[in-house]
């Protein structure tokens, strides 16, 4: 007899009297329970299997006989969901048959099950229980939580027309288990609110959207997104606004008309949802018998006559409203000249460029008028600066001539009181006199030589080539002058004072100037010990 077919009542007694004979062996064996594994709470979504596992870790000596599964139920019994025995088999209950099945391959110590097509009212607390000997029974609980999955939906508020106020853009509605969350998305400045309603076994939520109509809403995306835990990724549903509305009107196509004009239009623009419907008309007179009315045109079939002016009026209406606008329409006798815009640029830029060039012409004249400016002052500081040096020059040249002069007249006195006589000059008095008479020369020559070099140093700085030249040409003077001097001293005097001949001996004639000899010390000593 199989463990399917056996009767309930003989079952359960022999399952009795077996688990009463293994408790009554229990304390005497000294054998350790095993452990029953299983989740604290398991999630299944809507129409979907779920496993439901049950895991039995026996210990040394354990065997395990049957695993039982069932359902807890509050305020009455359990309901009894299968037997797995490893005598007699697999057993499942009439009220869930072709819906539970055991895991595959059939393992007595896994009592894992999978419930196929989970519903909400599978929700609740399951028991599995494991028959062991010799150790007992062992037991342990889950919970299986069922999702439902929203099927969210967006309705369409009523129409939306620009100049009303407050109004329902669109309503978004989802109802599951748990409460869904619904959240917008949108370019459009607006306002919303939630509901929520809770049922048996879910809960419902609905979102309206709220938005004060303006034309610029029109062909703008309103989106639903609905966030659920049965849900992989967040769900969309887009709904694309409508704004009526009714724009301002205006007429384009007037300007330029003269008698014999062809191919005359006038164009009536209005912007409108829905698009509006366009009449012409003219005031105090009937339209031209050649027109053609083409959408939002009014065309001329033949040339333009003196009886086509007037005033056209455009109207434009659509559901919302309606809206006119007219123009004034003049006839020139003939047709107006055409201005040459090519030709117009052309002379700007000849214009522009010609009043750039006199600009840049007047920079450079100023520019060179501060130079000269500046280089005329320059040559009057430098004219200033020579004439000082030239009267400075005449100064002492003067007082080189006056003291030159002296020393000859002293010398012809000397000559003439000794008689020509050369001996005379060994007079100790008037050898004194001679050796301070030339000393003075040399020093007064030595001076001037000096002097002259310091001026020419001086204004060799000068950037002047006239006052280069003409400075030049003063000291050369001066120079000539000097050694013109020295040169007639020297025939009456340098032949008799051996002193002064050692003197000039450190001074050297070149192009016609007395320079003095580079010394290393930059010190001379006379032929009387004097420092020069």
């Amino acid at each position: 007899m199989g463990f399917g077919t056996m009767p309930r009542g003989s079952l359960d007694s022999h399952l009795g009297h077996w688990l009463l004979r293994m408790l009554l062996l229990l304390p005497y064996t000294g054998c350790s329970a095993g452990i029953v594994r299983t989740e604290k709470s398991i999630t299944a979504v809507l129409g979907l299997d779920v496993t439901l596992a049950c895991h039995y870790e026996a210990q040394e000596g354990e065997k395990v006989s049957q695993i039982v599964w069932s359902k807890k139920v509050v305020n009455g019994q359990d309901i009894q969901i299968a037997i797995l025995n490893t005598e007699f088999g697999s057993h499942v209950y009439n009220q869930y048959k072709g819906r539970v099945r055991e895991k595959a391959p059939p393992q007595m110590e896994d009592g894992t099950i999978i419930l196929k097509n989970a519903v909400q009212a599978d929700e609740g607390v399951y028991q599995c229980r494991v028959n062991t000997f010799p150790a007992g029974n062992f037991e342990a609980d889950l919970r299986l939580n069922v999702l439902v999955p929203p099927l969210p939906t967006l309705n369409p508020g009523p129409s939306l027309v620009e100049g009303v106020g407050r109004t329902l853009a669109a309503s978004c509605t989802a109802e599951g288990n748990p409460v869904p969350s619904l959240t917008w998305e949108t370019e459009v400045t607006g306002t919303n609110t939630s509901n929520t309603f809770t049922h048996s076994r879910s809960a419902s939520v609905t979102s309206d959207f709220y938005v004060v109509p303006m034309r610029s809403m029109n062909g703008k995306p309103l989106t639903c997104v609905i966030s659920h835990p049965g849900f992989q990724q967040e769900k969309k549903i887009t709904h694309v606004l409508a704004v009526k509305y009714l724009g301002d009107v205006s007429i384009q196509g007037h300007e330029d008309w003269f008698v014999g004009k062809e191919e005359a239009a006038l164009t009536c623009l209005c912007a409108g949802n829905p698009d509006p419907v366009y009449k012409w008309s003219k005031v105090n007179a009937s339209l031209p018998k050649d027109v053609k009315f083409e959408g939002n045109r009014l065309i001329f079939g033949i040339p333009v006559s003196l009886d086509d002016a007037g005033v056209y009026v455009c109207r434009a209406a659509n559901d919302v409203s309606s809206r006119q606008a007219s123009v004034s329409i003049s006839i020139a006798v003939s047709e107006p000249r055409k201005v040459d815009v090519v030709s117009i640029s052309l002379v700007s830029v000849a214009v522009v460029t010609a009043i750039l060039l006199v600009i840049l012409v007047i920079i450079v004249v100023l520019v060179n008028r501060h130079h000269k400016r500046k280089t005329k002052r320059l040559s009057e500081k430098i004219e200033e600066l020579s004439t000082l040096s030239r009267q400075n020059s005449r100064r002492r040249l003067n007082s080189t001539t006056a003291s030159t002069d002296t020393r000859m007249q002293l010398e012809e006195s000397i000559h003439l009181r000794g008689g020509h006589h050369p001996d005379s000059l060994r007079d100790p008095s008037i050898s004194s006199m001679m050796g301070e008479e030339a000393d003075r020369r040399s020093y007064s020559t030595l001076t001037t030589v000096r002097e002259t070099e310091t001026q020419t140093e001086l204004l060799s700085t000068v950037p002047d080539e006239e006052v280069k030249e003409e400075s030049e040409e003063e000291e050369q003077g001066e120079e000539d002058k000097v050694l013109e001097q020295s040169e007639r001293g020297s025939t009456g005097v340098l032949e008799n004072q051996p002193f002064i001949k050692q003197g000039m001996s450190h001074f050297y004639q070149e192009n016609g100037t007395l320079r003095a000899k580079p010394s290393t010390n930059g010190i001379y000593i006379n032929g009387r010990g004097h420092l020069v």
